[in-house]
């Protein structure tokens, strides 16, 4: 039987970590929102929006995990779309603490950094003005302006010339864009290509699916084409070229990273995942489908049970995990409210469930029991904001 399904001309049966295969079946979540990370004008156009199939499968041997009914096509990355994290001051906290790493360990002074799926240039702005270095963002959904930026950096609106006319680069960054790609080895590959005998490092983040694969999975999105644990993830990069300098778990254990190199005088990581990682997440990839139900089942009694005691619970977060978990348990909006810290989002509708997002300081006239929240790293930062909104409620994770 063909474990695989058509991604562009062919199908994709094999994994993409460790070049085994086929890939084995475990997961059908059915129609989920394809457009995570955007917001729209109106509640017509944001039911309207597409969704696309989702079944998961994985490699035996390594944990890779694969939307195996993945359509490129049905995504489109532009300036619409808005998954900016740095309005929140926790996650402006971590990516400063990244940036102070990475000048600590890499030579920096003078070098140039390339960085792929930039966001909207926060990160690398931070780290060429700490480093001193010279930068090139590349991000579809870059909506700044293009050109140079005071810090050093270039930023451009659009995907990374990889087969056209880029300029040599000491340090490549990617964060959380290599889970997108319906090709994450051939981007190693030609990566390492450019690299040539130069000495070049390298760090990649991505949501863990260590994390996202033990638990209910909201983070479990169509616009990630894969899902990597650490021993994955440190596969895969092996696998195209790369020598694995460190890895490890950030951001409250939900983002996996690994830093790489080429021709550098840096010795291969001691630390690193081995075969026990691996069976421990072989072992939640089994229990996924039923646990991913229980959840989903298990939130719609929740609201079901507060909303009959007279309440009107609200969901802080709007972004891909929001989403998500709007579509699985809230699809009939009877939330009283769906909030975000991005002024961007506020007044605008979340795609498929036509949910409205609203500024945080409503929720002060609301006055809500109960505050849901999909990402555990924002709890603490959460529940300040809401006792300095003068609202007493419960506090409940997804």
């Amino acid at each position: 039987m063909n474990e695989g399904t058509t991604i562009g001309p062919a199908p994709v049966t094999g994994c993409a970590a460790c070049g085994g295969g086929p890939l084995v079946r475990f997961a059908d979540l059915g129609a989920i929102p394809v457009q995570c990370g955007v917001h729209l004008a109106s509640r017509a156009e944001a039911t309207a929006a597409p969704l696309g199939r989702m079944t998961l499968g994985h490699c035996p041997g390594c944990g890779y995990v694969r939307n195996l009914d993945f359509d490129p096509d049905l995504l489109v990355y532009d300036t619409a779309m808005d998954t900016n994290l740095h309005h929140s001051p926790a996650f402006q906290a971590f990516s400063t603490e990244l940036v102070k790493r990475l000048v600590e360990r890499y030579p920096l002074a003078g070098a140039t950094v390339l960085d792929i799926g930039c966001g909207q240039g926060e990160f690398l702005r931070e780290l060429c003005h700490a480093a001193g270095a010279r930068g090139l963002g590349y991000d579809a959904m870059y909506a700044g302006p293009p050109g140079p930026d005071p810090s050093g950096a270039v930023l451009h609106t659009g995907h990374a010339p990889l087969d056209g006319d880029l300029p040599p680069f000491d340090l490549v960054t990617s964060r959380h864009w290599f889970e997108h790609l319906a090709d994450p080895y051939g981007f190693l590959v030609r990566l390492r290509e450019l690299a040539g005998d130069r000495p070049v490092y390298g760090y990649l983040e991505v949501p863990d699916a260590g994390y996202d694969l033990a638990t209910a999975g909201w983070e479990v999105i169509y616009p990630h084409v894969s899902y990597f644990d650490g021993y994955a993830l440190c596969r895969i990069v092996e696998r195209a070229g790369w020598t694995v300098l460190d890895t490890g778990l950030l951001f409250a254990g939900m983002f996996r990273y690994v830093e790489i190199g080429v021709n550098t005088d840096t010795g291969p990581a001691t630390r690193r995942p081995g075969a026990a990682d691996r069976d421990r997440h072989l072992a939640a990839i089994a229990g996924f489908a039923d646990r991913h139900d229980a959840e989903r089942r298990r939130w719609v009694d929740e609201l079901d049970r507060r909303i009959a005691g007279g309440d009107r619970p609200v969901l802080w977060g709007a972004g891909s995990r929001g989403v998500q978990f709007l579509h699985l348990a809230d699809p009939d909006r009877r939330l009283g409210a769906v909030v975000d810290v991005n002024p961007r989002k506020w007044g605008r509708y979340l795609p498929v469930t036509g949910h409205q997002v609203t500024a945080p300081d409503t929720l002060g006239t609301l006055r809500p029991r109960t505050v849901i929240i999909t990402n555990p790293a924002y709890r603490s930062e959460i529940g300040t904001a809401l006792r300095q909104l003068g609202v007493t409620a419960e506090l409940l994770v997804a």
